[in-house]
């Protein structure tokens, strides 16, 4: 295997210009005719997007974060029935009517049973008369001293999809909860009022209208004293939610295509290598500089354009299939920045890779891994923050965590490219560490 770099202009002349941009257009023509290569490096990460990201949208409805249809059904038709109803909706649970034939206990439990509905609910008859009654009772014996015997409550049936995640469950569960809550509140202030009201009037020298303040108690109990005032954070973009699939997923899966881009270069340079091209390109007045800035020349241009595709997905495709667009809000220049500095580093460790491989399958086989490897280190697949702590510290050192901490903080948090120094700076002494490597590598097969 001859891997020498003699013989050759050991510098740029002044034709060096043209030469690199020789070399890349080579290189670009070389990929054009490699089709497989053209499907890894631009439809295996635009399929990836489209359906990592509609999983995880879907994802986002099944965990709470969208509506959840709740099969909701009211033999009782009272006061419980229709506050039950108005307080479930306004806690963002979209309640369905049951059809005719489904308006009875065991129908509901059926359709939630066999996965049509995640969740069903059930008022039964007479529900809110009991209510009442129970209310009366306890008030009555508390205004007569004697400590009242407490119920378990009256139960409201609630119907659970064997399948539902656990923790879609339990977030409906606390809902339906605190509904019923509030509804208990509220009737047992009602009955509150009844007692009160004769006994203030009845007290001597009671101004007239004193006890009819009585009757607005549950409504100002109601008011809140204490609310949670929803913020952004520090440069975080106005409007944006709390957890937004398309801006996260576009540069996250773009930064994963465009480390893909390694494998195509290492392949090329490894069978330029073993097949004496290498050799032959020496004896030309090129420079081995040129030879390698023609490579990463024309990937850079094959990672933008693997950027740009992505973009167009999440702004065209992804609002047809129902998503939010995808919307960049950065300068372009800061964009771009971040899209070259993520490109080179990938280009650098395919030019390693390249190096350092003695066969095609190898480089192949070794890019593919470690690429994986550093997508799921780096939070490209699963956030870092949801990672176990030892998998949390062993991302620092994934070149896709860097470039995926820069375009979140650049698109999602509206940081400025200053703020981004620290992973610019990581990028650009990767890029720099795996280029020297391979230029030493090749200069000790000589």
């Amino acid at each position: 295997m001859a891997c020498g770099l003699s013989g050759g202009d050991k510098g740029y002349d002044s034709g060096a210009m043209l030469k690199l941009l020789a070399v890349a257009a080579r290189e670009l023509l070389l990929l054009a005719r490699d089709r497989p290569g053209l499907l890894v490096l631009f439809f295996m990460p635009a399929i990836l997007v489209i359906v990592i990201t509609l999983v995880q949208d879907n994802v986002l409805r099944l965990t709470g974060q969208a509506p959840t249809q709740v099969l909701y059904l009211d033999l009782d038709g009272g006061v419980v029935g229709r506050k039950l109803a108005q307080q479930l909706t306004e806690s963002g649970l979209q309640l369905v009517d049951p059809e005719a034939e489904q308006r009875e206990t065991a129908a509901i439990q059926a359709a939630v049973a066999d996965g049509t509905y995640r969740m069903g609910i059930v008022v039964p008859a007479g529900t809110s008369a009991r209510v009442r009654q129970e209310s009366a009772r306890l008030m009555t014996k508390m205004t007569a001293g004697e400590a009242p015997e407490l119920s378990g409550g009256l139960p409201v049936p609630v119907f659970f999809d064997p399948g539902i995640l656990p923790s879609l469950r339990t977030g409906l569960n606390s809902r339906v909860a605190m509904a019923l809550a509030a509804i208990s509140v509220d009737q047992q202030l009602t009955q509150l009022n009844r007692v009160l009201d004769p006994l203030l009037a009845a007290l001597p020298g009671q101004r007239a209208g004193s006890a009819g303040s009585v009757a607005e108690l549950s409504e100002l109990l109601k008011q809140p004293l204490l609310v949670a005032d929803e913020q952004h954070g520090r440069g975080e973009l106005p409007g944006s939610s709390p957890y937004d699939p398309v801006q996260q997923n576009v540069p996250a899966w773009a930064l994963f295509g465009v480390f893909f881009t390694a494998i195509p270069i290492a392949g090329g340079l490894l069978q330029e290598r073993t097949s004496g091209i290498w050799t032959r390109l020496m004896t030309l007045p090129v420079s081995p500089l040129t030879l390698i800035g023609g490579k990463l020349a024309a990937y850079l241009v094959i990672c933008c354009c693997q950027f740009l595709l992505i973009g167009l997905i999440g702004t065209v495709v992804f609002p047809v299939a129902g998503l939010p667009a995808f919307t960049v809000s950065a300068p372009p220049a800061s964009l771009l920045t971040v899209v070259l500095l993520s490109s080179l580093a990938a280009c650098g460790y395919g030019i390693l890779l390249g190096t350092l491989c003695t066969s095609y399958e190898q480089a192949s086989t070794m890019g593919a891994t470690s690429v994986v490897v550093a997508a799921a280190l780096g939070g490209i697949m699963v956030p870092v923050y949801a990672m176990p702590p030892l998998m949390q510290w062993f991302s620092v050192v994934s070149p896709l965590n860097w470039g995926l901490n820069a375009f979140h903080d650049l698109l999602v948090r509206g940081e400025t490219l200053a703020s981004l120094s620290d992973d610019l700076v990581r990028l650009s002494l990767f890029s720099l560490v795996t280029l020297g490597l391979a230029a030493w590598k090749l200069r000790s097969c000589q």
